[in-house]
């Protein structure tokens, strides 16, 4: 093939590189990342406003008139809308908080017509949460359905003071930092046959603190900025209390005799020493929102306002400042700062989570007890619940999945999607190279070998 033709296939090869790079230039101005401007001093207001650019975000597209419905509802019992459910509850939100409790109720069911079953499906810390949101959205966790022999299922002492699924801590310190807030919930009366009492509970999570002032996961993790701050969290309740702890640690072996607030110094000292200059908190080396988020529920929980406490100020910014960094104009929130490829799309867990952050900050400010402490929470009768249970529709069988479950199918709708993109991709390209293989065939079979005017053919043409 001579020049002619190979400059004519360079333009045609330019010109749908120039139809490619205007396609990204688009799709990257449809989804700019953006910090919203706030004012420096965070108004109780300003806060809020935070919160509901989250829920808009998630819902406002969605045609329901209220939030607990369609699959968030269907999905009680899942992480991603059990604390949705907790948060707009919390934030006083009166949404369809009745019916939700009719569904995690039937969950609730289930998992005790099938122990053994049922509880692959479900870690402990998943017993925990239910517990926790039960309350929030005003359901009784100690009387929350019934058994397969009538009895009334009493979550509190199955679940935690005497656990028929065994030892709080068997997936982790996470069992006995849930296992304790949600006892603290709503300073639940403490059996006298309680095998796991807060003493108990207390000093498991003391007895795991790292030499750092830390918590890892287990014993050989490196201190977590979210673990560290979920313990702290835990721990509040017995902020400026005299007594004393004593415990095995199990990094060092020692017998240790401490309060919980000495071990609460350390702790936030070992997680001061995370923050980034810009404010947000660093975990794995990376910005995440979630840890800020955390970090903003431990300080608030501790009575520590993060708008004026200098061990959480860095270069003049506070965590405050540094979660508004995560924010999109949509009003999601994204993961990381920090990753391979800049996230222009919300995160769900990083959305709820800051939610229940700048819950807990919004709460100090105005007074009220900590977003933990359900002392405040409303209450909605076992009539209500199931006057709503009975207008809903059943579940369908495929809507009857466990978090884990349904996390495993949207990775799979995930990986398909993707593999129906690069299929499109590769087919673009193939048909591009036929055309043009096409195109040279016939130029060769115009060519006259003979003739001092034909057009020649090049034999480097064969390295394209």
């Amino acid at each position: 093939m001579n020049r002619m033709y190979r400059n004519i296939e360079k333009r045609v090869l330019h010109k749908v590189l120039a139809v490619f790079l205007l396609l990204a230039a688009a799709v990257t101005a449809a989804y700019p990342r953006t910090v919203t401007a706030y004012a420096a001093e965070n108004s109780v207001a300003e806060l809020r406003g935070m919160q509901d650019m989250i829920l808009n975000w998630k819902y406002a597209n969605g045609g329901e008139n209220q939030i607990l419905a369609g699959d968030l509802l269907d999905g009680a019992g899942e992480g991603g809308s059990d604390w949705i459910a907790f948060n707009i509850s919390r934030m006083g939100v009166e949404d369809n908080q009745a019916a939700y409790l009719s569904r995690l109720q039937d969950v609730v069911e289930k998992l005790y017509q099938d122990t053994e079953g049922n509880g692959k499906k479900y870690r402990l810390s998943d017993i925990y949460r239910m517990i926790i949101t039960i309350k929030a959205c005003g359901g009784n966790p100690e009387a929350f359905g019934k058994d397969p022999e009538g009895n009334s299922i009493n979550l509190l002492d199955d679940g935690i003071w005497n656990s028929i699924w065994g030892d709080p801590g068997k997936q982790g310190i996470n069992g006995y930092i849930w296992a304790l807030m949600a006892v603290d919930s709503k300073a639940w009366e403490e059996p006298q046959d309680a095998e796991w009492t807060r003493e108990k509970l207390v000093t498991s999570i003391l007895s795991r603190q790292l030499e750092d002032g830390g918590f890892g996961l287990i014993k050989t993790d490196a201190s977590d900025v979210d673990l560290t701050s979920m313990a702290l969290t835990a721990l509040a309740p017995y902020a400026g209390s005299e007594v004393q702890y004593t415990f095995t640690s199990e990094t060092t072996g020692q017998t240790v005799t401490e309060t919980v607030d000495k071990a609460a110094e350390a702790a936030f000292t070992c997680i001061s020493g995370m923050q980034h200059e810009d404010g947000s908190m660093v975990t794995y080396e990376q910005r995440t929102s979630e840890s800020t988020s955390w970090a903003l529920m431990a300080l608030a929980s501790w009575g520590r306002d993060p708008d004026t406490d200098e061990q959480f100020i860095k270069n003049g910014n506070t965590l405050l400042d540094g979660l508004r960094q995560f924010q999109l104009e949509d009003g999601s929130i994204v993961h990381s700062l920090d990753a391979e490829k800049e996230e222009t799309e919300g995160n769900n867990m990083a959305g709820y989570q800051a939610m229940y952050g700048l819950e807990a900050v919004c709460r100090l400010k105005e007074g009220k007890c900590n977003t933990f402490d359900l002392s405040d929470a409303p209450t909605v009768s076992a009539e209500e619940i199931e006057k709503a249970g009975n207008s809903l529709p059943e579940l369908k069988a495929d809507q009857e999945k466990s978090g884990e479950e349904a996390l495993e199918d949207t990775k799979n709708r995930t990986a398909l999607i993707t593999a129906g993109i690069a299929a499109v991709i590769v087919l673009i390209v193939m048909i591009f190279i036929i055309m043009m293989l096409n195109n040279r065939k016939k130029k060769k079979m115009l060519s006259d070998p003979d003739s001092d005017n034909s057009i020649s053919t090049d034999d480097d043409d064969d390295d394209w």
